[in-house]
């Protein structure tokens, strides 16, 4: 609606409150003459391609005492629950208030608590209705508690937290953010690592980084593989210095060499490290 201020009062209501319980009809007519004396326009609204009924709205909130104290006593649940919305429509909650707040509360204001003005800070007072209702935006978890929202925390914003543990790839922290306390872990990467070796923050484990190695080593030999390991550490030591961070570069020489020892060589290998 239109923002209405003490300078712009409700108009009179012309039909009691008990008479618009019991006759839509009745109901219909003056939520539309409410609002053309404020030259808002009113628009039947629909969720799961169905008309939400209006008049049924109003009586479920107003019979609770109204919408404040429907959030109050956390009693929105029931409101919604009283349509029946099929379970795949996961935003119903969300929506229902937002049209009760936009096209209701005054309305509500005026025939159910029979003020003549709007409250001092109309459009605040909507705007922590609804924030009070929600955790995230459209289709989120509902929360019928009339907490206080959080301001939003941007990025590059200071928390204050605390470390809980630390392992060899970073720390397990707590981070309060606001009223919330975050739990999670933060991963140090080196400044020399290569974007191989983290995957989305998560390091690769060593079998899976030894399968890769493997896969990329086609000169590595199936047999033999005692022999192989020993000649293979012996020479890795000595070429690390010239081939440093490549990997491939060593294993696939290491692999050269093997194949140029004769059986006899590769069998001393095998009987010393034995």
């Amino acid at each position: 609606m239109t923002e209405l201020t003490n300078k712009n009062p409700y108009p009179p209501p012309t039909a009691l409150y008990s008479d618009l319980l019991h006759d839509p009809n009745l109901f219909t007519e003056k939520l539309q003459s409410f609002h053309d004396s404020f030259g808002t326009k009113l628009k039947i609204p629909t969720i799961g391609g169905k008309p939400l009924d209006l008049h049924h709205l109003f009586v479920e909130v107003t019979s609770r005492g109204g919408i404040e104290k429907v959030i109050i006593d956390r009693k929105w649940k029931e409101v919604v629950m009283s349509f029946k919305f099929r379970e795949t429509i996961t935003s119903a909650s969300f929506m229902v208030r937002k049209y009760y707040l936009s096209l209701l509360y005054h309305f509500e204001q005026a025939y159910y608590l029979c003020k003549q003005v709007p409250p001092s800070t109309p459009d605040a007072m909507s705007e922590n209705l609804a924030n009070s209702s929600t955790t995230n935006r459209e289709g989120a978890a509902i929360n019928d508690s009339p907490v206080q929202v959080n301001p939003v925390q941007t990025l590059g914003s200071l928390v204050r937290g605390t470390v809980d543990g630390k392992f060899d790839g970073g720390y397990i922290v707590t981070v309060d953010l606001g009223s919330e306390q975050l739990k999670g872990v933060l991963y140090h990467v080196p400044s020399n690592a290569s974007p191989s070796s983290y995957t989305e923050g998560t390091p690769i484990s060593r079998k899976r980084k030894k399968s890769r190695l493997a896969l990329s080593d086609p000169y590595r030999p199936k047999s033999n593989r005692n022999g192989y390991n020993f000649f293979f550490a012996e020479n890795y030591a000595r070429l690390k210095p010239s081939f440093y961070g490549q990997e491939g570069a060593i294993n696939k020489k290491i692999g050269v060499m093997w194949r140029n020892l004769t059986d006899a060589e590769r069998q001393m290998k095998g009987r010393k490290r034995e």
